[in-house]
């Protein structure tokens, strides 16, 4: 490996590391209804407005981690079917089937460690899921975000998620390394 492509590779590291660090943040715009009570409350107005909502995704923690490995497990796509001379009725299904899957694993990614709630118990504490809030921010990804800007989020959750390094140190973990000193019995 050449002098300029170690720079470029400590450059792209560097960039990645500055990108984790500092998170990437997106907007939303949504709706939000209010009522309005007319006529001693018999007559009831409903006023749309638009609201715009600013979603940070960071680096996610090994337990965040781990969640998300289990919705990616999830995805089935059958590469026959969409080369098949019913394709589009393969993507279309798989669209239908995966979009949400995929709007959830941004929900995941945007909450963080914020999706747990701690259950005391006795001598430990528990964490649980908060699927409510987990599934709110489901649907309205679902229902706000576009395909092109979906690709765009789930190559930043990939990216946050920093899989290299965390392959890279359980590599380092594992213990038939060429580095490990042999043992002599």
């Amino acid at each position: 490996m050449n002098n300029d492509n170690k720079r470029q590779l400590e450059q792209e590291r560097k960039e990645l590391n500055t990108l984790i660090g500092k998170g990437v943040s997106f907007e939303i715009k949504d709706v939000e209804v209010k009522t309005q009570s007319r006529f001693f409350g018999l007559v009831k107005k409903h006023i749309r407005n638009e609201v715009t909502r600013k979603y940070t995704i960071n680096e996610p923690t090994l337990a965040t981690l781990d969640r998300l490995s289990r919705e990616w497990v999830e995805f089935a796509i059958d590469d026959d079917a969409l080369k098949s001379a019913d394709g589009m009725n393969a993507a279309r299904t798989l669209a239908r089937t995966q979009a949400i899957r995929c709007a959830r694993v941004i929900a995941i990614a945007v909450l963080g460690e914020d999706r747990l709630i701690p259950v005391p118990g006795i001598g430990c504490t528990r964490w649980i899921e908060d699927e409510r809030k987990v599934d709110e921010l489901t649907e309205l990804f679902a229902r706000t975000i576009k395909p092109s800007r979906l690709y765009q989020l789930y190559s930043v959750v990939n990216t946050m998620c920093n899989l290299g390094d965390f392959v890279n140190s359980i590599r380092l973990m594992c213990t038939e390394r060429t580095t490990a000193p042999n043992r002599i019995e």
